[in-house]
């Protein structure tokens, strides 16, 4: 049943997730009327959609969860050291439970229009299944990767058999057991997809375009001694998080000496020692390479040392040499790539049951009624799996239709580039907040820390707001300007700038490319929105 008269709110957080729960929980404990809208049936944001198989994350677990509660903190254990999509979920319904957060979550409500008002100074809200609700302030957690893309191939809606989106996982898990399976993309949902699906297939066929850099979760149960340890080592692990641009991919568990690396360029040591460091890092496990030295992403030579350290190691995994060919990276930088991380991805290749087919050079034509065709050759499925990716940082708010002040829209602002004050602000759309939006750190560290970390400074401008009696805040443009300006000239000089990637937008036909992330670390966006906090939110203006 849709509400009749518009609801009225204090806010309306946008989002189930990770940043929007919390968000909701912050904001309820200032004494504000809130409420958040989710389009899942369930909670969770990305994950509750995002649960193909081996679908998991590639931040450790126990780093990748909320520090501002000790009642949670004191109750949940992880299981494993990367945790699964059903235990992230778990653990984020397990949150709303310990803090009653149920009764103010709309589920099964997708937001499909938001226009601000400069008259009341309220934004109106509605939702596809036809409520309305109005509010002062509009908190979008919509996430960074949570608006998927289909592969740009013409003709999906001829194939008769069954196709899957990674991002789009339906509830009853497909039975792939004797059917002949076609991936299309090997970015990070391929990886973990590929091995659990080529169990069970007849025969798989992964579709490779541009391949990216992998490396071995050696994911392992987290054991009773583990436990101990972090709770020991807890408050001084997440202050390194907090002071470091160390975030939790793989390096929780790393020693002093392999953590010292990230710390010294990579010329300070001998070839042999470069050596010994990338092989340690191999071995350990996790996303930890692109720290293995404090240059990596901007000593190009260093960093085609690494990239052929890693290339090497696929050489030497996948036994076919043509196969290998096509799963190896080349002419592009390591990092300009978010890396892969998974189990047993490689490997998978050697399978007699499996064939890589590099569509590069001769892209896929286009779907016919019974798979796909690559240069004139028909290949035949039961099943074709889509793993290709998202929208990044800004998808999940220009397919909606938001309008702020003069009924300009975020998707029309954002079309020649998504341009935002410290990644929280747009100019023209007063009163909306951002959590992980385009020119925030986001995608580029720890996502639940950069979350964490913005749910608290926006809670506390929106209580500088209402102390002061002000209703109403919005961008000052000039200083959205010299933001962009400084998101672009981080990365200059960087490995980041020398490929097409989600990164920079140019996986969406159409989009502008450029950085989408503030690639300038966690510790330097922190200094940056305090400073502006500390100067009374300077760059934004009040009334």
């Amino acid at each position: 049943m849709t509400n009749s008269e518009p609801i009225v709110l204090d806010a309306l957080v946008l989002g189930g997730g990770f940043g929007g729960i919390h968000m909701l929980h912050q904001l309820r404990e200032m004494g504000l009327t809130v409420l958040a809208l989710e389009a899942g049936a369930g909670v969770g944001g990305a994950w509750y959609w995002n649960r193909y198989p081996g679908a998991r994350c590639d931040i450790e677990s126990l780093v990748y969860c909320y520090s501002f509660s000790p009642i949670i903190d004191d109750e949940w254990s992880w299981t494993e050291r990367y945790a699964t999509q059903p235990e992230i979920v778990r653990y984020i319904n397990f949150v709303c439970d310990q803090l009653d957060l149920r009764k103010d979550i709309c589920l099964n409500s997708r937001l499909v229009k938001a226009t601000f008002d400069k008259e009341t100074g309220f934004w109106t809200f509605h939702t596809e299944n036809g409520d309305v609700y109005r509010a002062r302030h509009f908190v979008s957690s919509a996430g960074p990767i949570s608006e998927p893309i289909w592969p740009d191939i013409p003709g999906r809606e001829k194939f008769k058999g069954e196709i899957y989106h990674t991002a789009k996982w339906p509830q009853q898990e497909p039975d792939f057991r004797g059917k002949r399976v076609g991936v299309i993309g090997t970015g990070s949902s391929g990886t973990q997809l590929i091995p659990l699906v080529a169990e069970q297939a007849k025969h798989l066929t992964v579709f490779v375009r541009t391949p990216n850099f992998y490396a071995n979760a050696n994911n392992r149960p987290l054991t009773d001694s583990d436990q101990a340890w972090w709770m020991q080592n807890r408050t001084r692990i997440r202050e390194r998080l907090r002071t470091s641009e160390i975030v939790g991919s793989g390096d929780v568990f790393m020693n002093e000496e392999m953590l010292a690396t990230r710390l010294r360029k990579g010329d300070e040591y001998s070839e042999n020692e470069r050596r010994d460091i990338l092989e340690k890092r191999w071995e350990f496990g996790g996303a930890t390479m692109p720290r293995a030295f404090v240059d990596i992403l901007t000593n190009h030579e260093l960093n085609d040392e690494v990239s052929g350290f890693l290339r090497a190691k696929i050489a030497h995994i996948i036994k076919d040499p043509a196969t290998a060919e096509i799963m190896t990276p080349r002419n592009i930088y390591f990092g300009t790539k978010r890396i892969c991380v998974g189990t047993n991805f490689y490997e998978t290749f050697n399978r007699p049951n499996v064939t890589a087919v590099g569509v590069k050079k001769t892209p896929i034509e286009r779907f016919s009624e019974k798979g796909l065709v690559v240069d004139g050759k028909e290949h035949e499925f039961d099943v074709i799996i889509c793993a290709s990716g998202f929208d990044a940082l800004t998808g999940a708010l220009t397919v909606i239709d938001i309008q702020g002040v003069d009924g300009k829209t975020i998707k029309d602002v954002w079309s020649k580039g998504s341009d935002t004050y410290l990644g929280i602000g747009v100019a023209g759309f007063p009163n909306l907040h951002l959590i992980g939006g385009p020119g925030s750190p986001s995608v580029l560290v720890n996502v639940v820390m950069a979350n964490e970390y913005q749910v608290g400074w926006i809670s506390r401008r929106i209580k500088y707001m209402r102390d002061h009696g002000l209703t109403r805040v919005d961008v000052d443009p000039d200083y959205q300007a010299k933001w962009s300006q400084t998101v672009k000239d981080v990365i200059q000089g960087t490995v980041l700038v020398s490929a097409d990637s989600w990164y920079v937008g140019t996986n969406v036909p159409g989009k502008t490319k450029g950085i989408l992330a503030y690639a300038g670390g966690m510790v330097n966006y922190m200094q940056a929105c305090n400073a502006a906090a500390e100067r009374k939110y300077e760059g934004f203006a009040f009334s």
